[in-house]
């Protein structure tokens, strides 16, 4: 998910590593042709707080500007003196197949319509138009245009694993490696992780870069099933086998043949589904509701839950035998608040999908709304920062949001894992906030948060990496930068 559009995106604020320089954003490149100047200096003087936009009044100054420009989208009126728009977008698009194309016209010619259509223009504007309009018509070829791409690095093999998850955080991505490494495999595979993690897009993800890849990717949440009928929707029915069962039904290992079925929130499977489905996983081997013929399924499972298995195994809600046939491999998600520097990694791609799919301008957060999202627990994880920064997109009136309506209040549910005590980063009083801009405040955070966990663990190294979830080095370089060490939080020596 970095690789979506980064138009007003902001430099992550908590990036402290001064190996790696802040990204510069991008600004997708528009090609305006068209013979009327006032057409274009109005679209150029609208467009450009969100595109570069670059004009042309003849179509061999657009041909010209295209050799020397890797241009994104194309807009050309259809009646130009000197070459017809659709002429111009046919020579362009045997040129530049990867960009988009958009015609302008003040005639409602339908053969014209026609002949867009077959050149694959990506849209039609027809004269006259409003900016608001424009804009949208250039959102939905950049929203096309990424999933072109996606799809053909898809067929091409190389799609990334990590490229669809946004991790900085060290724990998270060592998560994703090794997630990488058994997608290749067929092996049964445990997700566990609170509510809102994303334990659903690691498994997609798997899915993706697995030989499976091409087959489908069926899911089930255990929970949302109602138990009577749980077994027909992962196993099918035949016709008549209970009241209602008018048709024969296909069940989700059936449908998923080939692929990939992730049982979401198995934790909540009852216990005699549990017995039936460890049955399938020995063999798999399964008969619908109300059938006897023996079927089998091609499938690879993967399980998510965000109940701590062991303790429901100990309470005697979830049978041990399915356990240790799931816990194959075990890949245990981070909540959100031990991942804080991924906050605004997240909150800029969150951004960026949501101004496009509500078609405003909002250039970025301000530093007071990064200091919220930073500081937040975020109970609900990813899933409550994707819905916060949505509503911030909906009800924001200006071009950066200023804050956010965050929840403070916790609600109390049965998480993966109840989060453990961290040390507090000491908060700093607003007015000596007010004085600092983003980085400085980040800065002494993260020193102070550093301070206290040397302080915790009397100035070992290694514990306090692993506590702070990075690697030995990069403490020690951290510490050279604030003037802390070692030394000084050993016993005995303050």
């Amino acid at each position: 998910m970095e690789e979506g559009y980064k138009t007003g995106m902001t430099t992550d604020p908590t990036m402290q590593d001064d190996s790696q320089a802040p990204e510069a954003s991008w600004r997708p490149k528009v090609l305006v042709l068209d013979d009327e100047w006032s057409t274009l200096e109005r679209i150029k003087g609208s467009l450009s707080d969100q595109f570069d936009v670059l004009v042309a009044s003849r179509a061999e100054e657009a041909l010209s500007l295209a050799e020397n420009q890797q241009l994104d989208v194309v807009i050309t009126d259809v009646r130009m003196p000197d070459m017809d728009g659709l002429t111009l977008v046919s020579e362009l698009k045997s040129r530049f197949p990867d960009t988009q194309y958009i015609l302008m016209t003040a005639f409602s010619d339908i053969e014209d319509t026609i002949s867009a259509i077959r050149l694959g223009v990506a849209d039609y504007l027809r004269k006259p138009f409003t900016i608001s309009e424009v804009r949208h018509a250039l959102n939905r070829c950049l929203w096309q245009q990424r999933l072109r791409r996606e799809v053909a690095s898809l067929r091409a093999g190389d799609h990334h694993f990590l490229s669809a998850i946004i991790a900085r955080d060290e724990r998270m991505r060592e998560v994703c490696r090794l997630a990488e490494t058994v997608a290749a495999t067929d092996a049964t595979v445990l997700i566990s992780g609170e509510t809102g993690t994303g334990k659903g897009l690691l498994a997609r993800a798997m899915h993706n870069t697995s030989p499976r890849a091409d087959r489908p990717f069926v899911e089930i949440n255990c929970a949302a099933i109602p138990e009577n009928l749980i077994e027909s929707e992962l196993f099918g029915h035949e016709r008549g086998s209970f009241t209602g069962a008018v048709a024969r039904k296909l069940g989700r290992v059936e449908v998923a043949a080939g692929g990939t079925l992730l049982l979401d929130e198995v934790g909540e499977m009852p216990l005699d589904m549990q017995a039936k489905l460890l049955r399938f996983l020995q063999s798999f081997h399964f008969e619908r509701v109300g059938g006897n013929k023996r079927l089998h399924a091609d499938v690879r499972i993967l399980a998510a839950t965000n109940r701590e298995l062991r303790q429901a195994v100990r309470d005697g809600t979830f049978r041990v035998d399915l356990f240790y046939r799931l816990n194959v491999v075990h890949l245990v998600l981070p909540s959100l608040r031990d991942r804080r520097q991924d906050i605004p990694l997240l909150a800029d791609s969150f951004l960026q999908r949501f101004t496009i799919k509500y078609g405003r301008k909002i250039t970025g957060f301000s530093p007071k709304a990064y200091l919220q999202l930073v500081g937040h627990t975020w109970p609900g994880n990813v899933r409550e920062l994707e819905h916060s920064v949505e509503r911030a997109v909906i009800l924001t009136r200006g071009q950066k949001i200023e804050r956010l309506d965050l929840d403070s209040t916790p609600l109390t549910d049965q998480s993966y894992a109840p989060p453990q005590p961290q040390p507090e980063i000491p908060s700093l009083m607003p007015s000596v906030v007010m004085g600092q801009d983003l980085a400085e405040y980040t800065a002494n955070c993260e020193r102070q948060y550093l301070q206290a966990l040397l302080q915790k663990h009397k100035g070992h190294i290694g514990e306090t990496a692993a506590a702070a979830g990075i690697n030995p080095k990069t403490l020690y370089l951290k510490m050279g930068r604030y003037g802390l060490h070692k030394d000084d939080y050993r016993p005995g020596r303050r």
